[in-house]
């Protein structure tokens, strides 16, 4: 029973390390994504915007579209020259010397904007790698690298550690930096009972987290794709400077500009959640495990949103078109969170129904039985068991034959699990073991035995009934023939 117990928290764990390698590979993936770390691009480091907006494709259309801005900037002088003299503004008529000012200052934007958003890009890569590595240097100190996994193990192993008392700080900032590698279940078990780790809040708040990580991978790439949008437009946007006196302009560079920074708000307020969460776990909120259990995974399903969310606070302070957008995309986000968090749920109920009763749980599930109904068919089920008379007279090759049913009993618990789930393999674990010792088979096998005597008993019995039975039918029919 240990050994069946302390395999199925390795498996928890197992689902817990995977999932924390997952977000790992997301959190390497927002840095690349984003600009803090460089991507290889033909041998050459190099962030990939700055990339995308200096190659030859974008380029190639970034002056196509400037050649119809500067044809549009003639025109829209000439309408707005002609609407001058029409219209009033505020009581009085549009200058031509302003209107011409806007076209020049039109034509002057059209050459230094490829420079400008190229030196915006790398400024703003440079201050967020900074802020990031300060950020990172708090999370684990002298390092400017940590793990999402190890974090997690911190944070879900806080009443799980059995290390060193003294070296415990240590120890939990190897495994924050990745000295300590979380995947290997030989090196967590050093350091913490798998038995005591919080499985609920590792697994449900890593699925959580890894859920709204994703959709804000997604807002990266999409940031991208944006950017660039707004880049090869640009000229036709700013050619209306003569009409609307630049209104137009100003919102495409608020929109911009937003772009540009709402990205580093996530890799920034994803480094505050994993700077806050290792705090709250530390609190005891009502001195009881499951009670604060259920309150610190509050804390990290809030804060897996505050990340995901935080792009529309950036946006909110810079402008209201940035604002509108963003709000719709947070929605849209918590929208499909939703759905993969109910999917997500159905799948994690179906894995531990498979768990708790194998293969029979999940076809009796298909079939329309209820949680319940599953359950207590587990519980009564025979399923592997085989019924014998535990008989003194074996023969040799019938002793011998312990050795091999003792190699094939791991195959037989196996076999339980995958048809019963764990049910059924710990109801069968000790018939198996004394299958070992007293069988006569030369496989493992289940065997409730019973004695001889008693099976003489019960066939005795059947044969009084027998007899009885034939009694009653020959008096009645005596009875019907007079």
């Amino acid at each position: 029973m240990d050994w069946l117990f302390g395999w199925f928290f390795k498996l928890l764990y197992t689902l817990q390390k995977s999932i924390c390698y997952l977000l790992d590979f997301v959190k390497d993936a927002f840095n690349k994504i984003v600009g803090i770390e460089s991507v290889s691009i033909d041998g050459q480091s190099q962030d990939i915007l700055s990339y995308l907006t200096e190659s030859k494709a974008v380029k190639t259309a970034f002056f196509g579209v400037l050649i119809v801005g500067v044809i549009l900037v003639v025109v829209f002088t000439i309408v707005a020259i002609i609407k001058s003299e029409t219209q009033e503004f505020d009581g009085k008529k549009a200058s031509k010397g302003h209107i011409l000012t806007k076209s020049g200052h039109a034509l002057l934007i059209f050459l230094v904007i490829p420079f400008v958003l190229l030196s915006a890009i790398i400024l703003t890569n440079v201050v967020m790698q900074s802020i990031n590595g300060a950020m990172n240097g708090a999370l684990s100190t002298g390092s400017t690298h940590s793990s999402i996994g190890g974090q997690i193990l911190v944070t879900s192993g806080y009443d799980a550690y059995i290390g060193p008392a003294g070296q415990r700080a240590i120890i939990e900032g190897k495994f924050i930096t990745g000295q300590l590698d979380y995947n290997n279940i030989g090196v967590v078990q050093k350091y913490y009972n798998l038995s005591d780790i919080n499985f609920f809040v590792g697994i449900l708040g890593s699925l959580i987290i890894l859920v709204m990580f994703s959709i804000s991978a997604l807002t990266l790439i999409q940031r991208i794709f944006d950017v660039l949008f707004l880049y090869i437009t640009s000229p036709a946007i700013i050619s209306t400077m003569p009409l609307d006196d630049g209104e137009k302009y100003r919102r495409w560079l608020q929109l911009l500009i937003a772009k540009l920074i709402c990205g580093y708000a996530i890799i920034l307020s994803m480094n505050l959640f994993f700077m806050i969460i290792p705090l709250i776990n530390r609190i005891s909120f009502f001195n009881h495990s499951f009670k604060d259990g259920i309150v610190k995974l509050l804390f990290v399903i809030a804060g897996a949103f505050a990340t995901t969310k935080s792009n529309f606070l950036i946006a909110n302070l810079i402008g209201d078109v940035s604002s509108a957008e963003a709000g719709q995309q947070l929605f849209a986000s918590m929208r499909t969170g939703g759905h993969f968090i109910r999917g997500a749920g159905r799948a994690i109920a179906n894995g531990a129904g498979f768990l708790f009763g194998g293969s029979d749980y999940l076809r009796n599930k298909k079939k329309g039985a209820s949680t319940l109904d599953n359950i207590s068919a587990s519980i009564h089920s025979q399923r592997n068991q085989n019924t014998t008379i535990k008989n003194g007279n074996r023969t040799k090759a019938q002793k011998a034959g312990a050795v091999t049913r003792a190699i094939t009993m791991p195959a037989g618990v196996l076999k339980d699990i995958a048809q019963g789930g764990i049910t059924t393999a710990g109801k069968n674990i000790k018939h198996r073991i004394d299958n070992v010792a007293h069988g006569t088979t030369y496989t493992n096998r289940a065997d409730y035995y019973q004695s001889s005597e008693i099976t003489k008993g019960k066939e005795s019995e059947n044969s009084k009934q027998g007899d009885r039975s034939n009694a009653e039918n020959t008096t009645k029919r005596k009875q019907d023939k007079d």
